[in-house]
């Protein structure tokens, strides 16, 4: 009976062991994982000259829900996406996108953005819609040559609560926009930050251009932006 018992505990404790065996090689697997790189698109912006447009609202933007994700997408040519787990955008990319273009636009024209700030009305605004249908990543087909493919469109609509309107008033005037452009990740350097950096690049393309465009409707001027098409 002795002998049967200490073999039953010396197999009890040998099972007991290799599960503590197991779980430490499991610990230790999970602290051997990779820690994520986190990227933003902020931009270094200069003020528009003369610029009076006062308030702002940067409406959420559009965005195709293949891109609309935190890890950054590589396409290919070949229609194969490459999602970069551990590269990431500090949130969504369409809450990237939203809140850089707030950022730039604010700083551009030196307007308050009230679409979270809680200010109420009182004051002409400009309340702005953007769509993406693309701000892609892209490997083109030359080996280690990528592009940053961007096609954006944006509704400006100035709104002024002092003006009581009909009809037939120009007072609430909206304006549309559109461009689409693609800017090469330097070829020489194809690594994850010029990616980013030429991502950032091409967002401050996108607020110069919408920065101009809210002037102008301001201003009651035409809209001259090169690759830009308003109406």
């Amino acid at each position: 009976m002795m002998t049967i018992f200490n073999k039953a505990f010396t197999a009890q404790g040998a099972i007991r062991g290799a599960g503590i065996c197991a779980t430490t090689l499991m610990i230790a697997a999970c602290s051997g994982s990779p820690t994520p790189n986190y990227y933003t698109l902020a931009n270094k912006v200069t003020p528009l000259p003369n610029s009076k447009v006062k308030v702002i609202e940067v409406l959420p933007v559009g965005l195709p829900d293949r891109i609309n994700r935190a890890p950054l997408v590589i396409q290919e040519s070949n229609g194969r996406s490459n999602i970069l787990d551990n590269e990431r955008w500090t949130s969504t990319l369409g809450s990237e996108l939203r809140d850089n273009l707030s950022a730039g636009l604010q700083q551009k024209l030196g307007a308050v953005d009230r679409y979270n700030s809680g200010m109420i009305g009182g004051k002409v605004s400009y309340r702005v819609a953007t769509d993406f249908s693309h701000f892609d990543i892209v490997n083109t087909t030359s080996a280690n040559t990528k592009n940053v493919e961007v096609s954006v469109a944006w509704i400006i609509k100035r709104n002024d609560p002092n003006i009581t309107i009909d009809q037939n008033s120009t007072q609430n005037q909206q304006l549309a926009c559109r461009m689409t452009f693609s800017q090469p990740v330097n070829a020489s350097n194809p690594q994850i930050s010029t990616i980013v950096s030429t991502a950032s690049a091409s967002l401050g393309r996108v607020i110069d251009a919408m920065a101009v465009s809210i002037a102008a409707l301001d201003a009651k001027a035409p809209v001259r932006i090169e690759g830009v098409v308003c109406s």
